[in-house]
């Protein structure tokens, strides 16, 4: 189980002006945090309006790099944002996001970067016409982005594939779509691997971190393999451990055991 830190993300506003004013200790700080928490790798987006983003992100790697070994999700929609980034990246290989099933010149260009490096690269279960509600059609967009992905090259296990969590505010099944997605990818595409966030699903609702919470068990035994997360989230990581082990993927529970001992499952 892979866990990716998610708060190094210029949508958020505290660092987004840190990207703006290049902030080298506010950017490597929170690299830092995240790695005490436990997070495997760190996603990294500097896309700020107006700014140069292929240099924002290239600084931004390396301020990270600088702060923590923890190898990096690169993410942003501009081929020369990863392409810079790329150039002045170090260590274990990054994962590249993203491309949907439209696959642009753009998206394309994303593939190929992946297959040359021999890096992951996470393709989103959407095409033109969006998102869809039904979990079949959201099924063959993932198949589609397999194929194009085989054809160019890239190892399967180097594909993340996103089924995308939607609100259960506006469509009260987005859950159990997600997870017959989730599912069906499993089935179908043997090697490839898959990846989520969480927090949409809450969107909208009260207890928002119960939500949350309940939803990462419920990926989790249904074969998620890495998850895009707060990992400053006690409560949230503290679940995570749990369900690894209850799902097996934690021998003799060594991981949960440590982290009990170091006191972050919270309360005794």
């Amino acid at each position: 189980m892979l866990i990716v830190g998610e708060s190094l993300n210029a949508t958020i506003p505290s660092v987004k002006q840190a990207v703006i004013d290049h902030d080298a200790e506010k950017i490597a700080a929170l690299a830092r945090r995240q790695t005490e928490c436990g997070a495997h790798m760190l996603d990294l987006n500097a896309a700020v309006p107006g700014q140069n983003e292929p240099e924002d992100l290239a600084w931004m790697v390396r301020t990270v790099q600088s702060a923590t070994d923890l190898p990096l999700v690169l993410d942003s929609s501009s081929p020369e944002a990863i392409q810079a980034a790329l150039k002045v990246y170090k260590g274990e290989k990054p994962i590249l996001s993203s491309v949907t099933g439209e696959m642009t010149d753009g998206h394309k260009r994303l593939l190929a970067l992946a297959v040359e490096h021999n890096c992951g690269l996470v393709g989103m279960c959407m095409d033109h016409s969006g998102i869809s509600t039904n979990a079949d059609t959201r099924v063959a967009v993932a198949e589609r982005l397999f194929g194009l992905a085989n054809a160019a090259g890239l190892r399967p296990e180097n594909l993340y594939i996103d089924p995308l969590v939607m609100a259960i505010a506006t469509d009260f099944e987005s859950g159990t779509t997600f997870l017959k997605v989730l599912r069906l990818i499993k089935e179908r595409l043997p090697g490839v691997r898959t990846i989520s966030g969480l927090s949409n699903i809450s969107f909208g609702m009260p207890q928002r971190r119960l939500l949350n919470q309940t939803f990462l068990a419920m990926q989790a035994a249904f074969g998620m393999d890495a998850f895009l997360v707060d990992v400053r989230d006690q409560k949230l990581m503290s679940t995570l451990l749990a369900a690894q082990a209850l799902i097996g993927q934690d021998e003799w529970g060594m991981e949960y055991l440590k982290a009990y001992r170091a006191g972050k499952l919270g309360e005794k």
